[in-house]
């Protein structure tokens, strides 16, 4: 169809100005336009769509022929995931939004948009309500400019099957040119206030049943203001929900969020609570002569962020009850109840002072709807543990039928179960680990400092009391010896020539002479005496440098050539384990710390020698039975346990299956009877009042 078939005073329409207008709207990239001409397809604008890459080769083009093709046959908007339909080339996977334009006698078109793939359900149907809108909104401006009473052309309407292969056409379309179509259904729209001339009554049924559908608060409030945007032909429309004294900026068209901290939406709140709480709707038009006082400064701050050339803000009250309570003592008179304001609709033209032509026939008509809805919503959302009784009203709705009573078998079983933990008693244990060891055994040490000299024994070899272990040698010793036993010598020898001394004297009778060497002879052996003292000290002390055997048994220490062989050690360090395999045996048990108030509490019950049942980990087949001897009385630290308890136990030595020393041991302290909820989850209880409770 050519230009000429509009007649005379009909500009047409720029295809790259609109598309570009819906593509900024919608923040996306990637777009494209056809209009259907002689039975065709064809494409007249694009935006980024080859550059994508998304239906490259003849796959991707065979897969846009059919979306466009489909559009056209079934007539409704239709979204698609290429991910598993198409392989892109250079983008990547995307999320299509193909909207047809189908107007009675003319000739069809489609719109197509791609987004980023994966895109919320909600942000979804957002998106492709706001194409349907602006596509809507295009047709009825082109139905307009249809001249009356001319006959349409036979190949105006494109049948079914008339949708060809696009695949040739793709290729003419660049974002550089945009050819100027003119057709019935494209009509003169130079920029989007051209659009916004009419009001079409089935746009705004469309949006007043928008707001009904969902209970969400910010599902209402996006339809409000991004619909809402579109029927009235403004810039921009906001919504503010009164939080006590507060007006909140709930949502602004265009944007997914608010941000609260902005300088913008904190500017047009505090405008939007000096106006509610006037109470009265507020124009500004660029004239500030009407402007209260109270308005003024927050009416500034808010021109100066927003640059708004028309603003109107107009308070949404509380609908009015259905039903009015009477008023007391009123003979039945319904009374009169205040609608106090729930919120505020802001709208804004940021291009014109003047309203324009749809705001003035639709606003009024749907003010009272957007508050009944916004209040409906906000009332739905407010209510205490919404998603709790939302999940419980499903539940209930799941069981109505045959589930009812598979529900009441499974709640008889869970109180029968729940019946059985508190009633059924049973026996309650402690575990603990340990070791096998025997009573009699002795740490041999080291009784003085020295050197390893000779070892006599082997680890596992069997002893006798007093037999030699370990030889030490201590040089420090020797010496002090070899110089103790010579001094001892020497002063010996000074005593038998003293006494010849006075001997000689007494003889030629010199009795000071004589007296003078019995005195110093006295001294001497004063002398003598401490050095044989200090030899006999010396000799005990060469004595226990060999190391013997406390008891009788079996020398437990592992590689013991390898551990002291040569080896200098200290008075005090320990040498060697000596153990009496061949007499009584016991269990060296550790406790955890937080079991031992259950062993306290049975031994103050049943008596302090409880039960024990014990398995050996080298014959973990069989079970055996032993007694609590005792129990320590302060904890100690263990390296995989933590803070434990040391405990014996006593058992019957004849039927060990095998005197392993020190095998592990896996024992079970048998508490008394509880209830089988206690012994199944006592820990459990236990542990939530450890960690949680305190």
């Amino acid at each position: 169809m050519s230009n000429d078939e509009l007649g005379s005073g009909h500009p047409s329409l720029n295809a790259g100005e609109f598309l570009r207008q819906v593509l900024g709207e919608l923040g996306s990239k990637v777009g494209a336009m056809w209009i259907g001409e002689s039975g065709q397809l064809i494409p007249v604008f694009a935006v980024g769509l080859e550059e994508s890459g998304l239906f490259s080769g003849a796959n991707g083009k065979q897969f846009l022929q059919q979306i466009l093709s489909d559009a056209i046959n079934q007539g409704r908007a239709q979204t698609f995931d290429t991910e598993g339909l198409i392989e892109p080339t250079v983008f990547g996977h995307a999320t299509l939004f193909v909207v047809p334009m189908l107007i009675s006698n003319t000739q069809p078109g489609v719109i197509l948009v791609a987004e980023r793939p994966n895109l919320p359900q909600q942000q979804r149907i957002g998106m492709m309500r706001h194409v349907e809108l602006r596509c809507r909104e295009l047709t009825n401006q082109i139905a307009k400019t249809v001249v009356p009473n001319r006959d349409p052309a036979p190949e105006a309407v494109m049948p079914p099957t008339a949708v060809p292969s696009l695949a040739p056409s793709l290729g003419s379309i660049s974002n550089a040119t945009a050819p100027q179509i003119s057709s019935p259904r494209m009509a003169a729209v130079q920029s989007p206030a051209a659009t916004r001339q009419q009001v079409d009554p089935q746009a705004v049924f469309d949006y007043l049943l928008s707001l009904q559908r969902s209970l969400d608060l910010n599902e209402v409030a996006n339809v409000v203001v991004n619909d809402g945007r579109i029927l009235f032909g403004v810039d921009r429309v906001s919504l503010a929900m009164r939080r006590g004294r507060k007006a909140v900026i709930t949502a602004v068209s265009g944007q997914e969020s608010v941000h609260p901290r902005g300088n913008l939406i904190r500017a047009m709140g505090r405008l939007t609570q000096k106006v509610l709480s006037s109470g009265e709707s507020f124009r500004y038009d660029g004239s500030i002569g009407n402007v209260p006082k109270e308005l003024e400064e927050p009416l500034a701050e808010f021109i100066q962020e927003a640059g708004t050339r028309f603003l109107m803000i107009v308070p949404l009250l509380e609908p009015e009850r259905l039903v009015k309570p009477e008023e007391p003592m009123g003979g039945g008179k319904p009374q009169r109840i205040d609608r106090e304001p729930i919120g505020a609709l802001i709208v804004e033209q940021m291009s014109s002072s003047e309203p324009s032509t749809q705001l003035k026939g639709t606003l009024d008509s749907v003010a009272d709807h957007i508050a009944a809805a916004a209040y409906n919503s906000h009332s739905h959302s407010t209510i205490f543990l919404l998603p709790v009784w939302r999940s419980m009203g499903r539940f209930f709705e799941w069981l109505r039928g045959r589930r009812l009573a598979i529900a009441g078998a499974v709640a008889a079983a869970i109180v029968s179960a729940g019946a059985a933990l508190v009633l059924v008693p049973w026996d309650y244990r402690v575990d603990g680990t340990g070791r096998l060891m025997p009573v009699i055994q002795r740490e041999v040490f080291a009784p003085w400092d020295g050197q390893v000299l000779e070892l006599l024994v082997e680890g596992g070899e069997r002893v006798e009391k007093d037999q030699p272990l370990i030889t030490l040698r201590n040089d420090d010793l020797q010496a002090e010896l070899a110089k103790v036993n010579g001094e001892l010598h020497e002063k010996q020898r000074l005593l038998h020539s003293l006494k010849i001394q006075a001997d000689e004297a007494g003889k030629l009778g010199k009795t000071e002479d004589k007296n003078k060497a019995n005195g110093k002879a006295s001294e001497t052996r004063v002398e003598i005496e401490g050095l044989q003292l200090q030899q006999e000290i010396l000799q005990d002390r060469e004595k226990r440098l060999i190391v013997r055997a406390p008891i009788a048994g079996i020398v437990t220490t592992f590689q013991v050539q390898q551990l002291l062989e040569n080896r200098p050690v200290k008075r005090g360090d320990l040498l060697l384990q000596v153990m009496d395999e061949k007499g009584d045996w016991q269990l060296e048990l550790e406790i955890a710390e937080h079991r031992v108030g259950r062993i306290l509490k049975a031994q103050k019950e049943l008596g302090e020698h409880l039960p024990i049942e014990y398995r050996l980990l080298t014959s973990p087949e069989s079970s055996y039975e032993a007694t609590l001897k005792s129990l320590a009385t302060r904890t100690v630290t263990a390296e995989e346990d933590g803070s434990v308890l040391e405990a014996r136990a006593t058992l019957d030595t004849d039927k060990l299956p095998s005197r392993a020393i020190g095998a592990d041991v896996r024992a079970r302290i048998g508490c008394g009877k509880s209830n089988l909820g206690d012994v199944l989850f006592g820990d459990v209880v236990e542990f939530i009042q450890r960690y949680l409770w305190w």
